[in-house]
């Protein structure tokens, strides 16, 4: 899994071993990143495994062995997929051969690209079609989905964000000492689908209007050297800063000092990610294109010249920023908490060990 969806089940084990299951986690070693919240703590009531492929390619056939004979070992009641590749595959097979059910969660680009593509779209569907619960963390997944599960068995889920660890009034004034009053941030890994070319450009026209503004970017990825490039030809580089791979415990800390969080404005895979989440919850505006209209704190953008004005509307008005800002906070607190949505998990969990006549297990 990728380190947000991996925070994605963290977030979930929390809510869980909160509310007396006992969870064992399975990741693969490839994913011991700085911003995977794992490596920083296992919540209490939670066992958790990394998982060493086999040195075999492709890196999924080589997880195959050693994942299903550790879940098979461990003998859980149910098992939840973060993913629906490799491991969701993976999980399937060993839900078959201890009898117990298994539900799947799609976070994006499984959802929307898998199932178009010729190949890994006819292996996904196989898995699919039989998996006892599929769950979607956007709304709109569920048209993908259609003609691959039943409506019975889909059921959308929001995020969880930790709106302890993301929240307003963290401490930041170091960052705003370097970076001055106005910062821009777009915190996303580096692929062509977060749209960077987009945030970058309006960022040159927002600088015309507020030269001492900056763009902190907070993640990696391929487009990187490109994005560089651009930043050098739009003469932009006292402005704009490549900070890598920033710890997630440190993410909230950028936020708090940011005015607005500005990425995905990409009409075919409309954004409502975990980092726009997180954003909201620290009460930072988010520029985005998104199919919801009613998401409080979030501004819809699409094309370059709109999401300029929308940036220079943010940096010139400090009431509406912090006006947007508060009705985001409210918004994701009413409705991604990490009670809220592992409470609809768990009704889940409890229907589908019902149907098999098992109960759950006390820890």
């Amino acid at each position: 899994m990728i380190d947000e969806i991996a925070n994605c089940a963290y977030h979930l084990t929390t809510g869980l071993t909160r509310k007396g299951f006992k969870v064992y986690v399975l990741l693969d070693t490839q994913r011991k990143l700085s911003r995977l919240l794992f490596t920083h703590n296992v919540p209490k009531g939670a066992e958790l495994t990394w998982i060493r492929p086999l040195p075999i390619r492709p890196r999924a056939f080589g997880l195959f062995l050693p994942m299903l004979l550790r879940i098979l070992w461990l003998r859980p009641q149910i098992i939840h997929v973060q993913y629906l590749w490799s491991q969701f595959f993976i999980g399937f097979i060993a839900a078959r051969l201890l009898r117990i059910p298994i539900v799947a969660t799609g976070h994006g680009w499984e959802v929307i690209d898998v199932p178009k593509d010729p190949i890994r779209g006819k292996i996904q569907k196989i898995f699919l079609k039989r998996v006892d619960m599929l769950v979607l963390t956007a709304e709109y997944y569920h048209r993908f989905m259609e003609n691959l599960v039943p409506a019975e068995r889909r059921i959308y889920i929001p995020r969880m964000i930790d709106t302890d660890t993301f929240r307003p009034g963290i401490p930041a004034d170091d960052l705003i000492a370097k970076y001055g009053n106005r910062i821009v941030t777009f915190t996303a890994r580096l692929f062509k689908i977060k749209t960077p070319y987009k945030t970058l450009k309006a960022f040159r026209i927002a600088l015309n209007e507020f030269p001492d503004a900056h763009l902190l970017i907070l993640g990696i990825g391929p487009e990187e050297q490109n994005m560089k490039k651009m930043v050098e030809d739009l003469r932009m580089t006292d402005n704009v800063h490549f900070l890598g791979e920033v710890p997630n415990t440190e993410i909230p800390r950028y936020l708090n000092a940011s005015k607005v969080e500005a990425r995905g404005f990409n009409p075919n895979t409309p954004e409502l990610g975990i980092s726009h989440l997180e954003a909201l919850a620290c009460g930072t505006p988010v520029l985005t294109y998104n199919d919801y209209k009613d998401v409080k704190g979030m501004i819809i953008c699409l094309e370059v010249p709109e999401i300029a004005e929308a940036l220079k509307r943010i940096l010139r008005n400090e009431q509406y920023q912090k006006e947007l800002g508060r009705a985001g906070r409210e918004y994701v607190m009413s409705m991604f908490s990490i009670d809220a949505a592992t409470d609809m998990t768990i009704r889940v969990y409890e229907r589908l060990l019902k149907q098999r006549g098992l109960k759950k297990k006390e820890k």
